[in-house]
């Protein structure tokens, strides 16, 4: 019963894992949009890129296992969350006065 257990947590925190790394590229990506000459090709080329790594992750964490899968899709969405709260904050460039 432990080593189930185990298995779980190691897929959550795994799942964790990709969500961050997913996540975090996808604001290194469009931070960059600005900067670069090839907009098209850097979108294409990071969607895959994160989409690749992450699908082979998530492969490898569930190992044939549904119960895994879900323990890593739980992880995947926390970082989601975790990653919107920290970076999703817009700085207020331009305050709105009331009247």
């Amino acid at each position: 019963m432990t080593n189930v257990f185990l298995n779980i947590g190691i897929a959550l925190f795994g799942g964790f894992a990709l969500g961050l790394f997913y996540f975090y590229s996808l604001w290194i990506t469009v931070r960059q949009f600005p900067v670069t000459a090839y907009p098209i090709p850097l979108a294409i080329g990071s969607f895959f890129g994160r989409l690749i790594i992450t699908l082979l992750g998530f492969y490898i964490l569930m190992d044939g296992q549904w119960q895994r899968g879900l323990s890593a899709l739980l992880g995947f969405i926390i970082a989601r969350t975790v990653i919107t709260r920290i970076k999703g904050k817009l700085p207020n460039s331009h305050p709105v006065e009331t009247p």
